[in-house]
């Protein structure tokens, strides 16, 4: 039987392209209300197609009340058109429980919260669920994760003024959310001190979403930018509906 994909990018090459992984949505923070459903929607069409897709909200980055947020997600994205759920994973055990995490590799897309990216390496580092988050967009599906969930799934993310070891769901990047703060209280020169010399460093604002195709063009959505820094000395901005190439 011939492998499709669950969505296909308009701005690739080739079908073939498409096919090679899923999608990956980094959102700056401030996620998931009446200001961020078109930058949802957005993502959201590319695994549509001919049916109403299925979505997980795994809250395992949420420090107090995990449950309570990830009904509230799950909640804005039933009203979004998906069929939406929530898997408590949200300590070491169970995210290496196998009956629990198995509905990672049978959903369309993963919905990571926001909350500390700590807790969230700590409790899914060497665990099935930490596997199945690798797995995500080899399977064709989509990943998202805001804030605190996007640094965790990075190379390695800020933290105390040091560069800790993340997922490394992104061996290749690194990611500051809620970036219009943290860019008027750290130098260029702060942030990128001891990053590795493979990783990338991208900002991205709150209720902005950096979108991130298969053929490794990245797409900005929302009410604020995303920041590359080059070096040091060179950042580059993207706004709404500007693209720009990243390796993850």
């Amino acid at each position: 039987m011939q492998e499709t994909c669950l969505f296909q990018n308009p701005k690739s090459k080739s079908r073939e392209t498409d096919c090679m992984k899923g999608l990956l949505v980094l959102n700056g923070g401030e996620a998931f209300s009446s200001k961020t459903k078109q930058l949802d929607h957005n993502w959201l069409q590319f695994i549509r197609q001919t049916h109403r897709p299925r979505l997980v909200v795994v809250p395992v980055a949420v420090i107090d009340n995990p449950r309570r947020v990830a009904d509230q997600v799950m909640r804005y994205f039933n009203h979004l058109g998906t069929f939406a759920e929530y898997a408590m994973l949200v300590d070491s055990l169970s995210a290496n429980t196998p009956s629990e995490c198995e509905i990672l590799d049978q959903v369309d897309a993963v919905v990571l919260t926001d909350g500390s990216p700590v807790d969230m390496v700590e409790r899914l580092h060497g665990t099935r669920t930490e596997a199945a988050l690798h797995r995500t967009r080899e399977r064709k599906a989509a990943l998202v994760a805001v804030g605190a969930s996007a640094m965790a799934l990075g190379a390695v993310y800020w933290f105390g003024g040091v560069w800790e070891p993340g997922l490394a769901v992104m061996p290749h990047l690194a990611v500051i959310p809620h970036h219009q703060i943290v860019r008027m209280r750290l130098s260029p020169e702060k942030l990128m001190a001891g990053l590795p010399e493979d990783v990338m460093l991208a900002g991205i604002d709150d209720m902005t979403a950096a979108i991130c195709y298969p053929d490794g063009t990245v797409q900005v959505k929302g009410q604020g930018q995303v920041t590359v820094y080059r070096s040091s000395e060179t950042q580059e901005s993207f706004r709404a509906g500007q693209t720009f190439e990243l390796s993850i």
